[in-house]
């Protein structure tokens, strides 16, 4: 089942209607197994609170200066169940109603119809802090069968002295 995700638009004609050329932003968005977050260990977002402005030049850029919070939900690395993961982070971007030359350079989005969606940035400002893995399982419970066992980057040893070596140590030797 595919939920719509609220969202959230604006065009040049916001920006020359509002104060200063400013648009202040205050959105609470939920995405929910969206197409977006198919191919990644996000499950869903339920709940993130985007703050800040998007500020026109009066020509041709508006700059994004946004924070979120949130929960998302991705899968335990071990056991495959939900775990909530709160999240803050920001995010800065620059858009473009005119095609720029060195766009990509710049890391400008050239916008289409005079319409910017924030979107895209919400998404992927998030997906960014999204963990490889995790896990709610204590590693005494890790799984383990018939001569093999899950360990963690923790359970590594520290590679030992060859004893041949060892006696090395004792020496004090001048580093100047």
């Amino acid at each position: 089942m595919r939920h719509e995700v609220k969202i959230v638009k604006f065009n040049r004609k916001d920006f020359l209607n509002a104060n200063n050329h400013i648009i202040e932003i205050d959105e609470w968005i939920a995405i929910e197994e969206n197409d977006l977050l198919h191919h990644t260990s996000v499950k869903s977002v339920p709940d993130v609170h985007v703050t800040g402005t998007l500020e026109f030049d009066g020509m041709n850029f508006v700059s994004s200066d946004l924070s979120m919070d949130g929960t998302m939900v991705v899968l335990d690395s071990i056991t495959n169940e939900d775990i909530d993961v709160p999240f803050e982070t920001e995010s800065q971007q620059t858009y473009s109603f005119v095609p720029v030359e060195d766009a990509e350079d710049q890391e400008i989005i050239v916008v289409k119809k005079d319409t910017i969606d924030i979107n895209p940035e919400i998404f992927q400002a998030i997906l960014y802090e999204a963990p490889m893995s995790i896990t709610r399982l204590p590693r005494d419970q890790y799984p383990k069968g018939d001569g093999w066992q899950l360990l963690s980057d923790q359970d590594r040893e520290e590679p030992k002295i060859d004893p041949r070596w060892e006696k090395l140590n004792d020496f004090k030797l001048d580093d100047d």
